[in-house]
C-alpha cells in the first residue's frame, strides 16, 4: 500500500489530461498514416517527457482505454487513402500527387534510424577498442616500472657513511633550533597579548 501512495504522489506523475493529450497525438498520427514513433516524439515535446516515456505510457496504460478510437482512426486512414487513390486516378497525367506519409516513408525512417544507430555503435566500438589498447599499454608500462623498481636497490638498503650521518645530524639540529626559536617567539607573542 505504501508503494502505491508513493507513486500517486510523484511530482511528475501522468495526469488524466496528459493521457488525453498523448492519445490525441497518437490517434492523429494513426489517422494521417504517420508512425506512432513520430507521435511519441511530438507528444514528448508537448508534454515535457521523453519519447520512450510516452511510448511506454501509451502501450502500457492508455492504449487499452482507446481501442474503439484506434479502430475508428484506422478506418478514417483507409477512407482517406482510398479517396486519395481515387483522386489520383481522376487527376490528369503529369500533375503531382499531394504529399502524404506512407508506409514506405515509415520504412525509410526506420532504415535511417537503424543506419544512424549502427554508425553510433561502430564509433563506440572503435572507442572501446582504442581504450582497450591504451589499457593494455598502460598495464605493460606498469609491469616494466615494477620490474625496474624491483631491480633498483632501495636507498635505505645502502649503509650510511660517517659523513652522511654527520650531515644528516647537522640538518636535524638546525631544524630543531629553528623550531625552538619559533616556539619562543610564539610564547612571547602570547604573553604580550595577555
Amino acid at each position: 500500500m505504501q508503494s502505491a501512495e508513493k507513486w500517486a504522489t510523484r511530482s511528475d506523475a501522468w495526469t488524466p489530461q496528459d493521457d488525453e493529450r498523448l492519445a490525441a497525438f497518437v490517434l492523429h498520427h494513426i489517422r494521417t498514416g504517420s508512425t506512432q514513433l513520430r507521435a511519441f516524439e511530438e507528444a514528448a515535446n508537448e508534454l515535457g517527457r521523453t519519447p520512450a516515456a510516452c511510448g511506454y505510457r501509451w502501450n502500457g496504460v492508455v492504449r487499452k482505454d482507446y481501442k474503439e478510437e484506434i479502430e475508428a482512426a484506422k478506418r478514417d486512414r483507409k477512407l482517406q487513402q482510398k479517396s486519395q487513390s481515387v483522386a489520383a486516378s481522376d487527376r490528369p497525367a503529369g500533375t503531382a500527387a499531394p504529399a502524404t506519409i506512407t508506409s514506405s516513408d515509415s520504412m525509410r525512417d526506420v532504415i535511417k534510424f537503424l543506419q544512424t544507430y549502427d554508425e553510433q555503435y561502430q564509433r563506440l566500438r572503435q572507442q572501446v577498442e582504442t581504450l582497450e589498447a591504451e589499457r593494455r599499454a598502460l598495464q605493460e608500462r606498469i609491469r616494466e616500472l615494477e620490474s625496474n623498481l624491483a631491480r633498483t636497490p632501495a636507498a635505505t638498503d645502502a649503509p650510511l657513511t660517517p659523513e652522511q650521518l654527520e650531515e644528516d645530524s647537522r640538518a636535524l639540529f638546525a631544524i630543531m633550533e629553528r623550531a625552538r626559536k619559533l616556539l619562543e617567539e610564539d610564547g612571547a607573542r602570547v604573553r604580550s597579548n595577555d
